[in-house]
């Protein structure tokens, strides 16, 4: 899973990650921020805005994989991973024992890990929607998309508990 340099997953993800906020940034630079602006100057900012989400991003979200495939048992192959990491969210029991209680290892984990960042979350998703009523207030009337998105990454994010829960019950019977 490693390699020289660091994880080659962490370096896909990140990529992924940062390739798609770029995209989002010049997208919100260009009709939002500073629609008189230059389209290479949108660009410009959504490159280095890209690189550094992609650069903390990558190796987080790569770590935390990598956390739940030891929870899952280091024994499992990356498709027999994923399998159980399916498995624990959906709540549909695999044939083979071991993939069952690997998914049931995994929905544990998530959970307490869920558990672990629900008030975090939580105040985020808080204060980015207060911000951005705010800022809507203040004028900036495409701000609502943003508490409105903040509201709904809230929303999902207290489902999953439950969601994860009910899955973990499956599992169990």
């Amino acid at each position: 899973m490693r390699t020289r340099g660091g994880s080659r997953r962490a370096w896909v993800l990140g990529l992924r990650f940062g390739a798609g906020f770029a995209v989002g940034v010049v997208l919100m630079v260009s009709t939002v921020a500073l629609p008189g602006a230059p389209l290479w100057v949108a660009v410009l900012i959504g490159i280095g805005a890209g690189a550094a989400f992609g650069a903390a991003m990558g190796p987080a979200t790569a770590r935390t994989e990598h956390e739940l495939w030891q929870a899952a048992g280091e024994e499992l192959t990356w498709p027999q991973f994923r399998a159980a990491a399916r498995a624990s969210r959906s709540g549909r029991a695999p044939e083979d024992p071991r993939l069952r209680a690997a998914a049931i290892r995994l929905g544990v984990q998530q959970l307490v890990r869920h558990r672990r960042h629900r008030k975090s979350t939580m105040i985020a998703c808080a204060l980015g929607a207060g911000f951005s009523v705010l800022s809507a207030v203040l004028g900036n009337w495409l701000s609502l998309l943003a508490a409105a998105g903040f509201a709904g990454v809230a929303v999902v994010y207290l489902r999953e508990r439950t969601k994860l829960g009910r899955a973990l019950l499956r599992l169990r019977a």
